[in-house]
């Protein structure tokens, strides 16, 4: 076999081919060790991860903005199922959205507990709130909000017919009209949109 090679190659030469047969070797053999370690690696921003004390890579999870999320993207909270991801939906659109995390507390079935499990991945964008205006909403219309009751409805109905128009959402409360207690929650419903066919029809009069 050895007297074979030598028509082939010199003795230099056959020494080069054998060095670099050994290094394709050697770098296949590392390949295969690198390449499982590296698909294991989170992708993207490196800061976005880190190792937790198994050494195992740790995602750093997502705030979930709660007034937008579907039923999947609210599954994905520690304590969340999808069942109370569709209470929370479903009480969402009976608000109008939520304007601060402690409101998810009137969700049914949900306790201290779990709101503490998850209250740190959410955020809430206020922009996202349905509000009724006080000058436009019909009487069923308020009283599908989860605040107010037939009484308190009833009261608005009353007030706005005996003063015509309302230029502001505190009038409610500066009337006496709803209890203080309300201000914190409902405020963030009730809205007075400007209108100008009624202003204009004001400075026709005079």
């Amino acid at each position: 076999m050895t007297k074979f090679y030598r028509y082939l190659f010199t003795r230099s030469e056959l020494r080069g081919v054998l060095i670099l047969s050994f290094g394709v070797i050697a770098i296949r053999v590392l390949a295969y060790a690198i390449i499982p370690v590296a698909e294991n690696l989170p992708l993207g921003n490196p800061v976005s991860a880190s190792l937790d004390s198994s050494g195992q890579v740790r995602k750093k999870p997502r705030l979930i903005e709660i007034n937008s999320a579907d039923s999947l993207a609210l599954d994905e909270l520690p304590g969340i199922g999808l069942v109370f991801a569709k209470r929370i939906i479903k009480y969402r659109e009976m608000l109008g959205g939520y304007a601060y995390p402690a409101q998810l507390k009137e969700v049914y079935g949900m306790d201290t507990g779990r709101l503490a499990g998850f209250i740190k991945l959410i955020r809430i964008d206020t922009l996202h709130l349905r509000k009724l205006d006080l000058n436009k909403a019909t009487f069923k219309e308020l009283l599908a909000h989860p605040y107010l009751d037939y009484d308190q409805v009833k009261a608005i109905v009353r007030f706005r017919d005996k003063k015509g128009r309302l230029n502001s959402t505190g009038e409610l409360w500066a009337a006496g009209v709803l209890a203080d207690s309300l201000w914190k929650g409902l405020s963030h419903y009730l809205t007075v949109v400007a209108d100008s066919s009624f202003k204009q029809d004001k400075i026709l009069v005079k």
